[in-house]
């Protein structure tokens, strides 16, 4: 039987996977994420499951408002040494911060730099977890205009202590996949806050306004 040709997506998969393993990574560990605050093309190119975890772990850092990946970008299909600039971080007092990911590392991170290594990691599933999800909820609301979702789940958060997200789906006339993209936004923004640190992400998760920053 003949073989049927590669659609583009297969060719492009194709592409990455044969550079990644040019340089001696494993191309069984290759992962492409659109981070939520770029556009989704094209998508930023993961080498292992713990550069995964990295991304997601910083997503979910409640200082870094956003987060410029392209030291992974730009270094392209370069060997991947144990010590990685990983992302160019800005912190919600406006500072620029640079961030390396170490995973045999201890941590110390020098002034301007932030070191994150494989136990801050461990200590961090819950996050990394409930950020996949997170991340996964604002991706499929990218083709969708959430302002109007945004402005009714703000006026509600406003309006009490916290809420969960369940009880904001009861009370915004909207499918619940656009609330929940709408959550995530404004949780990725830094404009609220959230237990999704100690409690993994879904309808039960408490969000309440930022008290500070």
């Amino acid at each position: 039987m003949a073989k049927h040709a590669k659609t583009p997506a297969q060719q492009k998969r194709n592409r990455y996977v044969a550079a990644v393993r040019a340089r001696g990574a494993s191309g069984h560990n290759l992962w492409f994420v659109s981070p939520p605050q770029d556009p989704p093309d094209p998508p930023l190119t993961l080498c292992s499951d713990l550069e995964l975890e990295c991304f997601l772990f910083l997503e979910g850092e409640a200082d870094l408002v956003s987060l410029d990946y392209s030291p992974l970008r730009l270094a392209g299909d370069e060997p991947r040494s144990r010590l990685r600039h990983y992302a160019i971080a800005t912190t919600l007092q406006g500072h620029l911060l640079d961030i390396d990911f170490d995973p045999e590392g201890r941590g110390v991170s020098p002034p301007g730099r932030r070191v994150v290594n494989l136990a801050m990691l461990n200590a961090a599933k819950t996050r990394i977890h409930s950020w996949r999800a997170i991340v996964s909820a604002i991706n499929r609301c990218r083709s969708h205009e959430l302002n109007a979702v945004i402005f009714r789940c703000r006026h509600l958060v406003e309006e009490q202590p916290c809420i969960s997200i369940g009880a904001l789906c009861n009370q915004v006339d909207e499918h619940s996949a656009l609330v929940a993209g709408a959550i995530g936004t404004m949780l990725r923004a830094r404009e609220l806050e959230s237990d999704v640190d100690q409690d993994l992400w879904g309808p039960a998760t408490k969000v309440w306004g930022r008290t500070h920053g």
